[in-house]
């Protein structure tokens, strides 16, 4: 039986997945957590690279072993293990795992530096912090954007590129990829564009493609759920 103690996070990161479980508890708990998260959302996760932050919890081989096997299972990567426990850090380093993210308050070997100002000594971010996915750079083909809030990219999404967000989605440059807003069935989201050229848009459980237009002037535009479908409208300011 699962421990309800505390409840397991995630986050969207620049690279993929952040996932956090609870500090307390069983591997068996931890594994179970995991699967019943995994189960839930695993459309919204599928395809996904995760960073599994594990704190202070000491893993061992076989076990970090059987965590590769439950996301593999899920059809995710894991390909961090972010762990306080210099034991840990050693083994997941052996298995060719990060155990830091790019850009990370840590040094090389995972240790945390010291806090810069505004920033807590644990890394986390403040208890206000709005839940929205902040992306400076063009999406390109093959790259999926997962995230459970609103994202917003200054810049292009390419075709043959995703993003897929439990909230809004706001591209200040052209889109011309995938982009399902809405994803965790939030009809009311909302999708804009400066050009909103898609080779396919979602909101909540509707889907729309957009029509061939050759020689399209492009304009700002945004999408929502009308009458039951997606409707694409000039974005007023």
């Amino acid at each position: 039986m699962i421990e309800q103690a505390q409840q397991l996070r995630v986050k969207g990161i620049r690279e993929g997945l952040l996932i956090t479980p609870p500090s307390e508890g069983s591997f068996e708990t931890l594994c179970a957590q995991l699967a019943d998260e995994l189960t839930q959302k695993g459309s919204f996760f599928q395809g996904s690279r995760v960073a599994l932050q594990v704190g202070p919890r000491p893993l061992s081989k076989p076990q970090i072993l059987q965590l590769q096997r439950l996301f593999i299972e899920h059809n995710l990567e894991l390909w961090a293990i972010l762990a306080e426990d210099a034991t840990t850090r050693t083994l997941t380093r052996e298995l060719d795992l990060a155990i830091r993210l790019a850009g990370s308050n840590t040094d090389l070997d995972g240790n945390t530096l010291a806090a810069e100002p505004g920033i807590a000594a644990d890394g986390k971010e403040p208890a206000n912090s709005p839940n929205v996915l902040l992306l400076k750079e063009t999406v390109r083909s093959g790259r999926s954007i997962y995230h459970e809030g609103d994202v917003v990219i200054f810049g292009d999404v390419n075709p043959g590129a995703e993003v897929v967000a439990g909230g809004d989605v706001l591209v200040w440059g052209r889109l011309r990829g995938l982009v399902h807003a809405g994803a965790l069935g939030d009809g009311t989201a909302v999708i804009c564009a400066l050009d909103l050229n898609p080779t396919q848009l979602r909101i909540a459980n509707q889907i729309a493609i957009a029509p061939h237009e050759p020689g399209r002037a492009p304009y700002p535009e945004q999408a929502t759920i009308k009458d039951g479908q997606i409707i694409a409208e000039r974005w007023k300011s």
